[in-house]
């Protein structure tokens, strides 16, 4: 089917992919994706440079039309991270893989879609923004991540450049 991809999501963390999952189907409601793509399975990312990402890799490859990498930096050298989960892609399977690399981790995704300063600390950021901006008297935690999709403004989100990846990993 044209406009059509079947995807395979390995993000950093468990709730990073129901948050991922929340935000293609938006993407796709406001017609920023094509109503045929669809993250069909996930599974979290083993770890940097742990040989099961190449078997995960490979156990995809036939069954899925794209394979998708989403991976926090966390203040690091985004190549260098990348070229960590590089070593563990088989050649043959590269054509469907897209690595995704995060500056910090998944929330400064979050921050940027609220205009949320971050600096060197989205999570801190996060939690301060739920304190003093909605009076929140609890922390931020990982869980609450795909509570924030609703509230996202794409048009900034868009701007970014590991989200700008990430989309277009997903176009057919």
């Amino acid at each position: 089917m044209a406009g059509s991809l079947e995807a395979f999501l390995i993000p950093e963390d468990t709730y990073g992919a129901s948050f991922l999952k929340a935000l293609v189907n938006r993407l796709k409601a406001e017609g920023l994706l094509p109503p045929g793509v669809n993250i069909v399975k996930d599974w979290k990312l083993p770890g940097r440079c742990r040989p099961k990402l190449e078997r995960m890799v490979k156990a995809a490859y036939d069954d899925y039309d794209r394979i998708i990498v989403v991976a926090d930096a966390e203040g690091r050298d985004v190549r260098g991270v990348r070229k960590e989960l590089e070593i563990h892609i088989p050649d043959f399977c590269r054509p469907k893989v897209r690595i995704i690399i995060l500056d910090y981790c998944i929330e400064e995704w979050v921050c940027v879609g609220l205009g949320v300063r971050f600096g060197e600390n989205p999570v801190r950021a996060l939690k301060d923004y739920l304190r003093k901006q909605r009076g929140a008297k609890t922390d931020y935690h990982k869980y609450m991540l795909p509570d924030f999709v609703p509230e996202l403004d794409l048009d900034r989100l868009s701007s970014y450049g590991s989200f700008r990846e990430f989309i277009g990993a997903l176009m057919p």
